[in-house]
């Protein structure tokens, strides 16, 4: 029986189109997808030169529907969030749910297939999602909330520190929300207006053009910069602006990838004493820890959600999504 899926035909050509079951093998399972993300990472599909059969898509929450060989940790019907990065499982960092840390996992195939119907993962990096939050909350969690909330936490960025976000897109934005809910001041950064407005809504203290870069930061923070910046852009500019408006002694945690600027250790960190910390992607024990945080009310999973759609909407909308047109923040693909 086929399934539905999304493809790319060529260059802004996006289709629904069939593709074969998946099935389950041993150790794996195989979920029924009930919501499934859109990234900023897959607006590359927006411009393949010719038709390609991959099927893209790795924020996934549904419903496992069935089990390959030896899987017992979960049960058919079970409502699960996938970790998309596929580990040994067998490594400390693996078994400790941390697969992104996995020593063993050089040529291994990630999980995709999320603008499909039916999605196969191993069932080690299946999550349980907790009751109270949806299939949406579970799309949402494991990477556009995670990825900052493990650059928060790799960093022991906390309360009274002054931390400056720079791109407010959907991962800026979490980044925003989070910083907040640990009690640090937060200045966030977006050459859009709009989005600069919605991390003000999510409770930025101060929003930013790149432009107003070092110069503003450093009248709020008495002359010194910031502790600690987090660059969610991917730009390199924004590196660089983010170098220049931190304080002696700060951090620069390096979230946004594809970014190239040049760095001159000497004059840029070595006299000043700054820090430069790289940060991929999320855990399972971050994915329970933010699910408390949501359920606790601490944090709203869909306060930038701006989208839902159902899969044949997909081709309709992306190139909004890729453009960043105004209120196009956060969309995430809904199954029936």
């Amino acid at each position: 029986m086929p399934m539905k899926v999304i493809k790319a035909f060529g260059p802004q050509d996006l289709r629904v189109a069939d593709a074969p079951m998946p099935e389950p093998g041993p150790g794996y399972v195989r979920v029924r997808v009930r919501a499934s993300g859109i990234c900023g990472s897959d607006k590359g599909i927006w411009f393949v030169e010719k038709a390609s059969d991959e099927v893209i898509g790795h924020e996934v929450a549904g419903e496992v529907d069935a089990l390959g060989d030896g899987v017992v940790s979960l049960a058919v019907g079970d409502r699960v969030m996938i970790n998309n990065v596929v580990g040994c499982g067998a490594c400390p960092a693996c078994r400790s749910g941390a697969f992104t840390f996995c020593v063993n996992r050089a040529g291994q195939k990630d999980v995709g297939n999320g603008y499909g119907e039916y999605v196969v993962a191993p069932a080690r990096n299946c999550m349980r999602i907790m009751p109270g939050l949806d299939f949406v909350d579970g799309a949402l969690v494991m990477d556009n909330w995670c990825t900052p909330y493990g650059a928060i936490m790799r960093n022991r960025i906390q309360q009274g520190m002054d931390v400056l976000v720079n791109g407010c897109g959907p991962i800026g934005q979490a980044a925003t929300a989070l910083l907040k809910a640990f009690g640090a001041y937060v200045i966030a950064v977006d050459p859009l207006k709009w989005r600069r407005d919605a991390a003000l809504r999510n409770g930025a203290d101060k929003a930013l053009s790149p432009g107003e870069l070092p110069d503003a930061v450093k009248d709020m923070t008495e002359g010194l910069g910031v502790h600690a910046a987090l660059e969610c852009s991917g730009k390199g500019i924004a590196y660089e602006n983010c170098v220049k408006s931190l304080r002696n002694g700060g951090t620069i945690v390096a979230v946004g990838e594809g970014a190239e600027f040049t760095f001159r250790p000497s004059d840029q960190m070595i006299r000043r004493y700054l820090s430069m910390a790289g940060t991929w992607y999320s855990t399972l024990p971050h994915a329970g820890e933010v699910m408390r945080l949501a359920l606790q009310g601490r944090i709203n999973l869909r306060a930038f959600l701006t989208h839902t759609i159902a899969l044949d909407e997909v081709p309709g909308m992306f190139g909004s999504i890729v453009n960043c047109d105004e209120g196009v923040m956060k969309c995430v693909i809904v199954f029936d």
